[in-house]
């Protein structure tokens, strides 16, 4: 079963240089990882191509870079690089995250009629409710993230609450982790919450359109998500 792990980027180049090559190890043969570059400006797109141009080759990292800039919106990003995973389990995987020994097995037993949950233990968990599963199927009939939640917050929990009239059944992970901690600050820089962001949010599109981008692959080929 092919799982597609859905990473997005914006100015954290120093935390994916923590988690990524621990991650890449992680992956069998039916795993991918979709890293989509929201435009960052740290030099993330160099460092992919001088450190993981074997992987690239290789289909087990699928590099995306966005076309336009906006201001970041989790919810937003996370849509598009969904959108770019071919796996039948997508899982969203932030760039301060690791993924842990045995994750794999758990989620190649995902049905579709289930949402895989962090196991939160109240401690450290800070950085790891985003640790969200699901069947391509499933997140397709979620229609996505909420795009109308603007920023970084909320997304989550949002998306939580809309799998319950699905009947989507919550499982939850069997290992608790820890992400790379960041401060509000480090959050919000790119989000328009920011009053030095002179960028403009995405647009909306239509409920079914989420996750609508303009995007570059790693050989520079140009197309749509949708």
């Amino acid at each position: 079963m092919k799982i597609s792990f859905c990473t997005t980027c914006k100015g954290r180049l120093w935390q994916l240089k923590k988690t990524i090559a621990h991650n890449i190890k992680q992956l069998d043969d039916e795993c991918e990882i979709v890293l989509l570059d929201y435009k960052s400006n740290d030099g993330l797109k160099n460092y992919i191509f001088s450190e993981y141009l074997n992987e690239l080759k290789m289909g087990k990292l699928k590099y995306f870079e966005m076309v336009h800039e906006y201001a970041y919106t989790s919810s937003y990003a996370k849509n598009v690089a969904h959108r770019l995973a071919r796996g039948k389990v997508l899982f969203n995987l932030d760039a301060d995250n690791f993924i842990y020994d045995g994750l794999i097995d758990e989620l190649k037993t995902l049905t579709e009629n289930q949402l895989f949950l962090p196991k939160l233990t109240g401690h450290y968990d800070e950085g790891c409710y985003g640790r969200i599963g699901y069947s391509r199927k499933a997140f397709y009939r979620l229609n996505g993230y909420n795009e109308n939640i603007i920023g970084m917050k909320a997304d989550d929990g949002d998306l939580r609450k809309r799998a319950i009239p699905l009947r989507l059944i919550p499982i939850h992970a069997q290992q608790s982790t820890t992400a790379i901690q960041n401060t509000r600050q480090q959050k919000d820089i790119y989000t328009t919450d920011n009053p030095n962001n002179t960028l403009t949010n995405p647009p909306l599109k239509m409920v079914d359109e989420w996750g609508y981008a303009l995007v570059l692959d790693w050989q520079g080929r140009t197309f749509l998500t949708i």
